[in-house]
């Protein structure tokens, strides 16, 4: 009898197993999706451009000016241009600078020139800022046409190099405020 239930036992216990080994099976199914999401951005272009037009129809590019005499004005367009997909806000400033004739340089307050501020642009904590978002491809408005070294320039100033350093920054448009007064990201200085 001993064979008897170990054998019956031994039955049992297999039996069990497939009713536990069978209950823990389920249906299972995976599947995997891959989705890329690629981020847009933002790149200008700085552009100074003079009143003249070229043989091919374009204006000229600005170059530096030598032999200028007080009450020249000097035709210098800066303008910026959105080169990138994201639609941009965009400021411009404006830095006046010296070399004296005998090598020493200074920065000097802008308003040493004359320059004819676009209603484009407005000013705000030493900025000029465009006034529209710049959509890709476009082009703002000119900053400014001309530059006028005033009559009354001291004779200081005589064999000087005067420079007008001009920076151009943009920071994105979408969810970034309603206007370039408005939006956040700006470069610190």
């Amino acid at each position: 009898m001993n064979k008897q239930k170990i054998l019956a036992i031994s039955i049992i216990a297999i039996l069990g197993s497939l009713v536990v080994g069978g209950t823990s099976a389920y249906y299972t199914f995976t599947e995997r999706t891959h989705n890329i999401i690629t981020t847009s951005g933002i790149a200008i272009e700085l552009i100074e451009d003079t009143d003249e037009i070229g043989a091919d129809g374009r204006p000229i590019p600005f170059t530096n000016i030598e032999g200028a005499m007080p009450g020249d004005k000097i035709s210098k367009i800066p303008k910026v241009k959105n080169i990138d997909d994201g639609d941009a806000f965009v400021r411009m400033k404006v830095v006046a600078g010296i070399e004296k004739e005998n090598g020493e340089t200074e920065e000097i307050p802008l308003e040493t020139f004359e320059l004819d501020i676009s209603r484009s642009w407005s000013p705000r904590d030493g900025y000029y800022y465009y006034m529209r978002p710049l959509h890709s491809g476009e082009t703002t408005m000119q900053l400014f046409t001309t530059v006028s070294i005033p009559d009354n320039l001291p004779d200081k100033y005589q064999h000087a190099t005067f420079s007008l350093t001009i920076y151009a920054e943009a920071v994105q448009v979408a969810n970034n405020g309603e206007s370039a007064l408005e939006a956040q990201g700006w470069p610190e200085e």
